[in-house]
């Protein structure tokens, strides 16, 4: 359809409202032009009247044109009101007001259309209707003449409405690469590299599941680093925004660097920045070997701490016996290769009163979820 037909659609959109309302309300005739204008002359009524009393330009489609290349129409948002008049010729009397209320529904019927005229059949979008404050000082200033009267009337508007005409459009061949393609260069990523925002819990247990998450960690291969110990994580358990790992079960109890790096081609390697993770021994039981007495009534003797992860030779280990709502006695352990267990001595000039102390394990300056009770007798 020629877009040239689009210089009309001001006009037509007036005469569309106009055969829409007079097929949905009970107005014998809808008129065209100032309200005034409208009440005192042509037919008695009942009848509506639009006016078309300003026009802006649409802020939404100001600069969309088209297609590419070709000039932006003019997008226009038509504001119109709508007034209806009685046999009497009055806009104020109940039979006039229905006939308004009518005519609001009637446009809200028709609110998203589109149409078929030849004026309007190009416009890329339904014309849309939408009312507005019908205030008095819009209404006073359209109405503002010395012949003219107050009436009240329905505010609405309509868009968006296009003008436009052909227009030469800005166009070239496509480029095309002739011949073999280039040899590889240098791999660019869209990206500085993988971020970690935290570890998800902090503080864990050897063998536990964690989330790390933070941005850009997808790869076709990722690694997992707490420390110097890294795991490969398959595939299904990483995400843009997010990366399951199972923590390795021969780490030692502590504070780790956790990074997460990105395998590339040729070998390479993208690491994250480093987020802290804290391992907690796992402590399973204590028992009290043989006990001397001391002096006062105390004991002092040994007792075997049970678990995982309990620290090594080279770790920092200590027990403390809880007691009576205080810290009563720390000690510092020496740890084994298998770290499963502790033997933890207390000397005779640390010997303790009898009675139950719950066992605290801290390995590198993590503490033990778990605090088994003895009892020291």
């Amino acid at each position: 359809m020629p877009l040239t037909a689009t210089r009309n659609a001001i006009g037509e959109v007036t005469r569309r409202l106009a055969i829409q309302l007079a097929a949905r309300t009970d107005a014998t005739t809808v008129d065209v032009g100032r309200p005034e204008q409208s009440a005192l002359f042509g037919d008695a009524g009942p009848k509506l009247n639009l006016f078309l009393y300003a026009f802006r330009h649409d802020a939404h489609m100001r600069n969309t044109p088209l297609d590419r290349g070709q000039d932006v129409p003019i997008w226009l948002c038509l504001k119109f009101l709508m007034t209806a008049v009685d046999t009497n010729r009055d806009s104020d009397s109940s039979d006039a007001l229905d006939l308004l209320g009518q005519g609001m529904l009637a446009l809200r019927a028709i609110e998203m259309q589109r149409p078929s005229e030849l004026a309007l059949l190009d416009n890329p979008e339904p014309i849309k209707i939408s009312f507005d404050q019908s205030e008095v000082e819009l209404l006073s200033s359209v109405m503002q003449g010395t012949d003219e009267h107050y009436r009240l009337s329905a505010a609405f508007e309509v868009r968006p409405v296009m003008l436009t005409t052909v227009s030469g459009t800005g166009g070239a061949p496509l480029i095309r690469t002739v011949g073999p393609p280039a040899t590889p260069g240098v791999l660019v990523l869209p990206s500085m590299g993988p971020r970690l925002d935290r570890i998800v819990p902090e503080s864990f247990e050897a063998g536990a599941t964690v989330m790390l998450e933070g941005g850009d960690l997808r790869a076709d291969q990722v690694e997992v680093c707490f420390g110097e110990t890294c795991v490969a994580v398959p595939p299904a358990d990483v995400t843009n925004r997010a990366v399951r790992v199972a923590v390795p079960a021969t780490l030692s109890s502590g504070s780790h660097a956790v990074t997460l790096v990105r395998l590339l081609p040729g070998g390479r390697r993208q690491t994250s920045n480093a987020v802290l993770g804290r391992l907690r021994p796992v402590v399973t039981g204590a028992a009290a070997g043989a006990l001397s007495p001391g002096a006062g009534g105390t004991l002092f003797g040994s007792l075997t701490v049970n678990g995982s992860r309990l620290g090594g030779p080279g770790d920092s280990i200590f027990a403390g016996f809880y007691g009576s709502g205080d810290l009563r006695l720390l000690v510092e352990v020496a740890g084994s290769l298998a770290q499963t267990a502790l033997s933890v001595t207390v000397p005779q000039v640390d010997a303790l009163p009898p009675g139950p102390y719950r066992i605290l394990i801290r390995v590198n300056g993590e503490q033990a979820a778990d605090a088994p009770e003895v009892n020291w007798t």
